[in-house]
């Protein structure tokens, strides 16, 4: 056995173990972009560094074998900074988008891509989904929002803008006849939440809450909730519509106090000392500390309906006890205005693959979704890169090449590889090794120019007949993957909006 200490721990494991797996059984996170059970590295990123107090010197912990004696520190202020240091440099040539610029400009941050492929392929329940819990009243927006996410659309600049507001409106008909699944709710946590306001915020807010399992009653001065919205004409909002997506909200267990006026010097004290928290969605009532927090309604529904998601995230993370430090920002990298040229690229990706005729329930709706260009990426919630660049501050600009990005994306069959993305870890090219595969992957070029490659110009579908599921999983940064799929949790995933307080 090998005796060392890591992080002043003191720690025995057997020779020929590495630094990482050391750290692994001490329950250390170790950071790395290149490291996969089961496959030796090829390359190294050298984010995976940690530091040898004895020696003062940085090895990178995926192939650094542990010696006897080692007093190793992993989060040192040199080791970060040398790992901060890392991933600006490979940020340097980093070209994509980590968020699809509708989703960017969507203040309820619903993942529009996930949407669009989903009816695309005829997975209404799927679309259902993503739309409801991205957008909680999918149908009232589908009306009255100005549609802010239809603007950036790349689709825009070639011959018109996705029509994301009319395709969310049509999902949202057939899921408040079809989907009565998406009511159901987690068991009760015991935690209850009082909201002030039945306007569209406040109802987002309990929505949220509900979807996480703590019981919520709504107090509203009217005799019906519905707010400002209730001031629209038939002909600006169909009544039926906004009535609906109520009945909604009522039959996940949200509790309504109608005609129920709570002011700042009357029953509001008492309402916060009853209930474990309090979301403001009105004016005037209290102010945000503690367990108040506040979901402001908007003149934007769409913003309001942000509002009130956000103050439901905060608040269930104090139901949680998390402590409220400071949320790391996402990283987020841009490809920016994109030139004829490099849109044409995502275009004629787009038209590579022959899509399916179009038949069946929303026929036209799934003929305008199979428009989009999906310029997100395909692990906006899981990419390596993009955590790694969050948690440790990493800058996309401090080493940026001059050269303008180019939009490039190979492969005309199921897998794709965008090299502008690929950090050169090799894994991919390992995995195709493990697996025996006939054609596999290698590396052409030297140096900063190495690239991967399919040799004697096979496809990628050819090349990975056998590892293609694990290759796409084990990429870090969605270089490889699948054409038309995103990764699970970014499916599942209803927000990545930054909370603030």
């Amino acid at each position: 056995m090998v005796h060392l200490k890591i992080n002043n721990k003191e720690i025995a494991v057997a020779e020929g173990t590495t630094l990482i797996n050391a750290a692994k059984d001490l329950g250390i996170e170790v950071p790395t972009l290149c490291y996969w059970e089961g496959v030796k590295p090829m390359n190294s990123c050298m984010l995976c560094v940690m530091r040898d107090s004895a020696t003062g010197r940085l090895h990178p912990s995926c192939s650094t074998m542990v010696q006897e004696g080692m007093d190793i520190e992993t989060d040192s202020g040199d080791v970060c900074e040398a790992r901060k240091d890392v991933l600006e440099l490979i940020l340097s040539e980093h070209v994509g988008d980590c968020e699809a610029p509708c989703t960017h400009t969507c203040p309820a941050s619903m993942n529009i891509p996930v949407m669009m492929r989903q009816i695309h392929e005829g997975d209404l329940d799927g679309a259902a989904f993503t739309v409801t819990n991205g957008l909680v009243f999918p149908g009232v927006l589908g009306h009255v929002c100005p549609a802010p996410c239809e603007n950036p659309c790349r689709r825009n600049s070639y011959d018109e803008a996705m029509q994301i507001k009319r395709l969310h409106r049509e999902t949202s008909e057939k899921a408040r006849v079809d989907n009565p699944e998406l009511l159901e709710c987690p068991a009760d946590t015991g935690k209850h939440v009082a909201i002030i306001g039945g306007g569209i915020a406040g109802m987002a807010a309990s929505w949220v809450l509900r979807k996480h399992g703590h019981a919520c009653t709504i107090y509203e001065k009217e005799t019906i909730a519905g707010g400002k919205l209730r001031n629209l004409t038939e002909e600006e909002l169909p009544k039926h519509v906004l009535d609906e997506e109520i009945e909604s909200i009522m039959k996940l267990g949200v509790n309504f106090e109608f005609s129920t006026e709570v002011v700042a010097e009357g029953n509001f004290e008492a309402i916060t000392e009853q209930y474990h928290a309090v979301i403001l969605a009105c004016n005037g009532v209290g102010k945000p500390a503690g367990k108040i927090f506040e979901g402001k309604e908007h003149k934007l529904n769409v913003r309001a309906v942000g509002n009130g998601k956000t103050a439901a995230l905060w608040t269930h993370k104090y139901l949680g006890s998390v402590d409220f430090d400071p949320v790391p920002k996402f990283f987020d990298c841009k490809y920016g205005k994109l030139d004829k040229e490099n849109l044409g690229n995502l275009l004629e990706t787009k038209h590579a693959l022959n899509l399916p005729k179009i038949e069946g329930p929303l026929q036209d709706a799934r003929v305008e979704a199979g428009r989009c260009l999906h310029c997100d990426c395909r692990k906006r919630t899981s990419c390596g890169l993009r955590k790694w660049a969050s948690d440790y501050g990493a800058e996309k600009k401090k080493y940026l090449s001059t050269d303008n990005p180019q939009v490039q994306i190979l492969g005309k069959g199921n897998i794709i590889l965008e090299p502008g993305k690929c950090i050169r870890c090799g894994l991919c090219v390992a995995i195709a090794q493990k697996h025996g595969e006939e054609i596999g992957l290698t590396f052409s070029e030297r140096g900063f120019d190495m690239k991967i490659h399919v040799p004697f110009d096979h496809s990628f579908d050819d090349a990975l007949k056998k590892s293609a599921a694990e290759c796409v999983e084990a990429c870090p940064t969605a270089a490889i993957a699948f054409r038309n799929v995103e990764d699970v949790e970014a499916c599942h995933t209803t927000t990545l909006i930054t909370l603030k307080r």
